[in-house]
């Protein structure tokens, strides 16, 4: 069992990572000081993740003697969306949850922005728990306080910085993913040895760490940013590494074609080649980095190419963009960055460079 405390303006919780940790659940909450069992909780989650880790939970804290509600929602990116919020409102309204009752994300990166935007906004903020129950969001969305939904413009353009209450990652779930999914999660492990650690890119190249390590690694890195720049206005943007074109991928093509980690991997692939371009790095931390994408069966380019005047207009159009720049976050090496603001004619140009 690891364990991680993350400091933030309003306090701070702690982020477990261990085996056997979804069965214990109630345990965990209950020593979260939670005495009164008058306290409602409302597991939020998908049609996908309930079956199987639903009963599970709610059993579980059931039997410390408090009640739990649950409210599903059809899984998919299509469904982070307002009108879902919505739903969830209407839901937690009529149960009579008030501000002293708490969410329950148990799920992947989608359930957790719902969740985490809902109880940020609910009654002004009620307290939230994650379940993070993916790579992806064991090790990323889950940890510093994002939420969030898309709207017809972009990803993200609604959302909150909303800390929840404590994290709780069962590794044991990750043996059972899918490996699509699973390889969705590794691009963030793979963007955060790119910007942070040569040491930790290097254990992934030659596949020696195991998976608590891992997990644990890239939650502490991802701890030690948020600590640094809580609110994103300075350091915390490195974590966008990837994530510009990234984002710009995934609506070009609809959110169809490509997943989000498979979209970010493609997205770091861009940004490389753009450092490469602008020498700000050698052709070598390219190669390294199609290297390892191909090692854990990440995409290392489209296909057929998209549009690049359509492509640069959707990142213009993303929440990164300021007065027609971007702030993109280039790499020099692996494991050391730059932030670089490129502008909505340059990167057109760029692109068509790479």
């Amino acid at each position: 069992m690891e364990k991680i405390n993350l400091k933030h303006s309003n306090g701070s919780y702690d982020i477990y990572v261990g085996e056997n940790i979804i069965e214990n659940a109630g345990e965990y909450i209950e020593n979260l000081g939670l005495a009164n069992k008058k306290i409602k909780f409302c597991i939020v989650s998908d049609d996908i993740v309930f079956p199987l880790y639903g009963g599970i939970v709610k059993e579980n804290i059931e039997q410390k003697g408090f009640i739990v509600k649950s409210f599903i929602f059809k899984h998919g990116e299509n469904q982070k969306k307002l009108a879902t919020i919505s739903d969830i409102y209407d839901f937690l309204y009529e149960n009579k949850f008030d501000r002293n009752d708490c969410l329950i994300a148990l799920g992947g990166g989608i359930v957790g922005d719902i969740t985490g935007f809902a109880a940020a906004t609910y009654l002004r903020g009620i307290k939230f728990i994650q379940i993070p129950t993916t790579l992806l969001a064991q090790i990323d969305s889950s940890v510093g306080g994002k939420t969030g939904v898309n709207l017809s413009h972009g990803k993200n353009l609604a959302g909150a910085f909303y800390q929840p209450q404590m994290v709780l990652c069962d590794v044991n779930i990750l043996r059972t993913l899918p490996d699509n999914i699973y390889a969705d999660g590794m691009a963030e492990v793979i963007k955060h040895g790119c910007i942070k650690s040569c040491e930790l890119f290097d254990s992934l190249i030659n596949k020696n760490i195991s998976v608590i390590d891992m997990v644990y690694q890239n939650i502490k890195i991802k701890s030690e940013v948020v600590m640094s720049d809580e609110f994103e206005t300075g350091e915390r943007a490195v974590l966008n590494f990837g994530h510009t074109i990234g984002h710009a991928i995934e609506k070009y093509y609809d959110f169809s074609k490509f997943s989000h980690g498979q979209s970010v991997a493609l997205g770091m692939v861009y940004a490389v080649k753009i450092s490469q371009v602008l020498n700000i790095c050698k052709y070598d931390v390219v190669e390294k980095i199609i290297k390892i994408l191909n090692i854990y069966n990440l995409p290392v380019d489209t296909g057929e190419k998209p549009d690049n005047k359509i492509l640069t207009d959707i990142c213009c159009g993303d929440k990164k963009s300021e007065n027609d720049f971007i702030k993109f976050v280039l790499l020099e090496d692996i494991g050391k960055y730059k932030f670089v603001k490129i502008n909505k004619n340059e990167l057109g140009d760029l692109l068509c460079r790479i």
